[in-house]
């Protein structure tokens, strides 16, 4: 029965509706509500009378599965009441125990386990920033525990709340995946720190379940490696992979370099005489296999064995930058496929796939166009998308070993990774032309010379080769000298494509990995460039909202990128309106910088003397822990970095002094 001492305040009643809600869908009616959801609350009276009980306000989407319940007070006074009749939070949190396994009864323990349920407790008014107190609550229903989330300070769209537990679900996979991290490079000490990802790979590979197939192939190395001794281990792992990769689809040629990559296995007499590749197996079964089966790794960018190679650098003490190697943040591989119209049948391709962040972006982001459009062949459509619709291409071994497996696991896309230099290899063009790419995207290697002592090519060569390829689409992102150096190039890109917009990213977007500033640049590709009538958008994004801590690296810490992004997308409209600080819209001319600098007005008024003696401060520690080999060094504390730095100044001090006598 419905509580009669129902707390609807209007302020709340309000912030639903604009926010697209109908209010009337956040009651607790027979038709709202399931049996389910219904029979959990059967005795949740606050009473403690073993009658039915209902929060202020019930919102529930069966198909969703998102359960949000609400306790809402008059008065801000009563917010934390520990009287669950009279407060806020206690009210909400005696509703949201009902859900916890032990308190349900036995027909549904186990019900609500795969629900998104949060609490939100809300006093005083809503409108009012001064005059309220909100808070918000998630079931850990694994754990039986109830869970605050601070970064949540008011009600939002049912999108945004669904997106939420995507970050909390990446959140746990960023801890899991670090702790899993440190665990193998611990175990994996012996080995070369550059064949450990490979490795890796190579065990998740093992333990991946086939689907079925036309050869009625079963792996079943799962099942039996943890009665296997070393050896027959390390023996087993060779076999299982190559008849893994063979039924996936994978081209002999591929497995033959993956054979020489693994070769090492047979020798090593570390790994066939101890346990060490059994605990990595059981550790990646228990603790890293089970991330790609929740929800969030098919509607997150999360890239996991990424983000595993990353740890193993760091671990390995071995810097990214220093082997020519920045992963793309995953947040910005997924703003790529929202900066340009993305289309349900596009083919993307990416020149230098990495660990695949983009090609995992990319699927997405046609995935759910799919799944949210009317169509009636979904099934058929996104088996499309995960067979056909992907091309990578990877030169380094031990990246495209990353890229297939973590493709493999994302579901397919795998045999349409080539270990090919997409730029000097001959075959590339063949695959190109039969693949017909309509969209691009690319993180190109860095600092590339095109020259004898080094053969890299540029990233401006990646980018001409990406939009030749393309017929709709093309985005890259590089550092700012890609944006004004090398005029003849520049120039002939444009007169066959066109320069839509050019965002520069925060200076630190890539640290601890390197200090590289890039900017991203969007292109329609196959339409030349009108001087005459064009305008391209130049965005400075400074911020964008991430924090650089010692242990996650760059995390959205207060969950700010979701504002700064949607604002970032609205500005980048054609209807916006130019501001000349962040956001410029004008015509440029041949040989012109694409970068907001060169055409913006500077605004020198806010500067001033403290912000000339920070920039002098920051370059001179920069040169320092360059000197000292240690700038791209995390794990130095900050009172251990404050005195290493200090020995380094005073001893300069010294030098300097010695050199004026």
């Amino acid at each position: 029965m419905t509580r009669k001492d129902k707390n609807i305040t209007p302020s709340v009643t309000e912030k639903l509706q604009s926010l697209g809600y109908n209010v009337a869908d956040w009651d607790d009616s027979a038709s709202k509500i399931s049996d389910e959801i219904r029979s959990a609350l059967l005795t949740a009276s606050k009473k403690g009378n073993g009658k039915p009980g209902y929060p202020d306000r019930i919102y529930a989407n069966n198909h969703t599965k998102l359960l949000i319940l609400v306790e809402e007070k008059q008065f801000v006074k009563d917010h934390d009441n520990p009287d669950k009749e009279k407060g806020a939070i206690s009210g909400v949190k005696w509703y949201l125990e009902r859900f916890i396994n032990s308190n349900l009864q036995p027909q549904l323990k186990g019900y609500f386990n795969d629900w998104k349920i949060l609490g939100i407790a809300v006093s005083g008014d809503l409108l009012l920033e001064y005059q309220h107190k909100f808070n918000c609550y998630v079931l850990d229903c694994k754990n039986e525990k109830i869970v605050s989330l601070n970064q949540v300070s008011n009600f939002m769209t049912e999108e945004q709340f669904l997106a939420l537990f995507n970050s909390i679900d990446e959140e746990k996979a960023v801890s899991s995946v670090s702790l899993s991290s440190s665990k193998i490079n611990n175990l994996l000490r012996s080995v070369d720190a550059q064949k450990r990802p490979v490795l890796l790979s190579a065990l998740m590979i093992c333990l991946h379940k086939v689907k079925k197939n036309k050869n009625n192939y079963v792996n079943n190395f799962s099942d039996h490696y943890k009665t296997y001794n070393p050896k027959d281990i390390a023996i087993n792992i060779l076999h299982t992979v190559n008849n893994v990769l063979e039924i996936e689809g994978i081209p002999s040629e591929k497995l033959k370099a993956l054979s020489t990559e693994l070769a090492f296995l047979k020798t090593d007499q570390i790994l066939t005489s101890h346990n060490i590749l059994k605990d990595i197996l059981i550790e990646l079964e228990t603790c890293v296999i089970p991330l790609f089966n929740r929800q969030f790794a098919t509607n997150s960018n999360y890239d996991i064995l990424g983000k595993f190679y990353e740890e193993f650098l760091k671990y390995a003490g071995i810097s990214n930058v220093k082997k020519g190697i920045v992963l793309t943040p995953r947040h910005v591989a997924t703003l790529f496929t929202k900066l340009i119209p993305l289309k349900d049948d596009d083919r993307i391709v990416d020149l230098c796939c990495g660990t695949g962040a983009f090609l995992i972006a990319g699927m997405n982001a046609l995935i759910k166009q799919i799944s949210k459009s009317n169509r009636t062949d979904k099934t058929k459509a996104i088996e499309k998308v995960k067979e056909k619709q992907l091309l990578g291409f990877e030169v380094n071994p031990t990246m495209y070993i990353c890229s297939v497996s973590n493709m493999l696991f994302r579901g397919d896309g795998k045999s349409s990774i080539y270990d090919y230099d997409s730029i000097k290899n001959p075959k590339t063009k063949e695959i190109l032309d039969e693949f017909k790419p309509t969209v691009g995207f690319i993180n190109p290697p860095y600092s590339g010379k095109e020259n004898k002592s080094d053969p890299t090519p540029k990233e401006i060569t990646f980018l001409t080769k990406l939009l030749d390829n393309c017929s709709r689409f093309g985005v890259i992102i590089a550092p700012l000298s890609t944006y004004f150096k090398d005029d003849d190039i520049r120039e002939a890109i444009l007169r066959k494509h066109t320069l839509k917009s050019v965002i520069n990213m925060p200076k630190d977007l890539f640290q601890p990995n390197a200090s590289t500033h890039t900017a991203i640049a969007v292109f329609e590709a196959n339409r030349a460039f009108d001087y005459d009538n064009d305008e391209v958008i130049f965005y400075d994004l400074r911020d964008d909202g991430f924090i650089l801590s010692k242990n996650k690296g760059r995390t959205d810490v207060y969950n700010r990128w979701g504002k700064i992004e949607k604002e970032l997308l609205e500005a980048l409209k054609p209807t916006s309106i130019s501001n000349d600080t962040t956001l410029l819209k004008t015509k440029i001319k041949k040989n012109d910088e694409w970068t907001i600098y060169a055409h913006s007005k500077t605004d020198y008024s806010t500067l001033s003397e403290n912000d000339f003696i920070k920039s002098i401060s920051d370059y001179m520690v920069f040169e320092a822990k360059k000197d000292l080999g240690i700038l791209f060094n995390d794990d130095l504390t900050e009172a251990e970095l404050l005195s290493v730095l200090s020995s380094y100044f005073d001893k300069d001090a010294t030098k300097d002094v010695v050199i004026n006598e």
